[in-house]
């Protein structure tokens, strides 16, 4: 571990305070998107499109309802929210729905899961004791392709390995645990389907004098080969993310990165067994709070981002090393996320100010539209 535990209890804390909702991309069920975090949008009710979901008051926790063309109520529970670090809003039951997560308990540690009924919660189920892991990199992620997310995480002091707990729908039995490895850096560790083959691989950043990409394949039920990047720049640590650059079912690295004239995005294509080429994008303000997700319905993640409090934007990729234009939109403040709101297959731009005060202008591929508000 790079950080020690103190250290990087720390800063998982001041993240969490930070940054509401960390997604990294492809952290998922194949076709679902998961939330690493306890505030964002995902599909809770299982009609295909994102709702709202957060915790208020570190007791409540609820999701508000997508309708496509406005908002509907707001099934809430309350509960232990669980630590910062491994909060999740998943499909843990392999319905369709998420489901939210979370690690709970003083001296032991357990999993705790509230499933979703779609207009409800269940009772939450618990495991028994378990090794929580380090806060970096503890995620819920579908490791065995059985289409319901498992917990995993970096494990051991000294000698690190993975180790996911696989979730049966209502429990957990038994974990595909790794031999030891180099776990990488804090920032970047995420775990992302590099290969296309529906299940999720992990992958960080490597490396002290010179930093390259390292990818663990997960084979179902234990670990396959590890490949890495030749050296390059790894970016900013907040930027670090896995999206499907070029469309080919894959993960690819991508970052912002300093080039002449200021800052860029630039992304290294995964092949399935390495590493190609990387693109990068002429200079740009490349904003805060970056995202990858496709705002044009063409299968290829764009690079979203906060421009201003009120004024975000996404700049299109062509998957062939240039990219395209940029759409924006002003006139919401909040922080922003970029969901499927109607369930068009193209991502719209939502933005978060409170509980209660949301509000998502609709994608048409080349631009944003008609806002919707609670």
């Amino acid at each position: 571990m790079r950080l020690g535990r103190a250290m990087a209890v720390a800063v998982a804390a001041l993240l969490m305070l930070l940054i509401p909702g960390i997604r990294p991309a492809h952290a998922t069920v194949p076709g679902f998107h998961n939330i690493q975090g306890d505030t964002g949008w995902t599909d809770f009710n299982g009609d295909g499109m994102a709702d709202a979901c957060m915790i208020r008051d570190t007791v409540w926790f609820g999701c508000t309802l997508s309708t496509g063309t406005g908002f509907s109520y707001t099934p809430t529970d309350a509960g232990d929210p669980g630590y910062a670090a491994g909060r999740g809003w998943a499909d843990v039951t392999g319905d369709g729905k998420a489901d939210y997560c979370r690690v709970v308990g003083a001296g032991y540690l357990m999993l705790s899961c509230t499933a979703s009924t779609g207009s409800g919660f269940e009772p939450p189920f618990i495991s028994g004791s378990i090794d929580a892991g380090w806060d970096a990199g503890r995620a819920w992620a579908d490791v065995t392709g059985d289409g319901r997310a498992d917990y995993c995480r970096v494990v051991g002091s000294g000698s690190y390995s993975l180790r996911c707990e696989v979730s049966t729908g209502n429990g957990w039995n038994g974990a595909v645990q790794s031999g030891g490895l180099d776990p990488g850096w804090d920032a970047g560790r995420s775990w992302a389907d590099v290969n296309g083959d529906g299940k999720a691989d992990y992958c960080r950043v490597v490396g002290l004098v010179f930093q390259s990409v390292q990818c663990t394949l997960s084979t179902g039920s234990g670990w396959g080969q590890s490949f890495s990047s030749t050296p390059l720049d790894a970016g900013y640590n907040e930027t670090r993310k896995w999206a499907d650059f070029n469309g080919d079912g894959r993960a690819d690295y991508c970052r912002v990165v300093s080039v002449i004239g200021g800052t860029a995005v630039r992304c290294t294509v995964s092949t399935g067994t390495g590493f190609g080429a990387s693109f990068t994008s002429p200079a740009m303000n490349t904003g805060d709070n970056g995202a990858w997700a496709d705002v044009n319905g063409d299968g290829r993640d764009d690079y979203c981002r906060d421009i201003s409090w009120d004024y975000g934007a996404c700049t299109l990729t062509t998957g062939s090393g240039t990219f395209g234009a940029t759409l924006s939109k002003g006139g919401m403040s909040g922080v922003s996320s970029w969901p499927d709101f109607n369930g068009d297959g193209m991502a719209d731009f939502c933005r978060r100010a409170d509980w209660w005060t949301i509000a998502c202008s609709i994608s048409n591929g080349t631009s944003f539209g008609a806002i919707y508000t609670t």
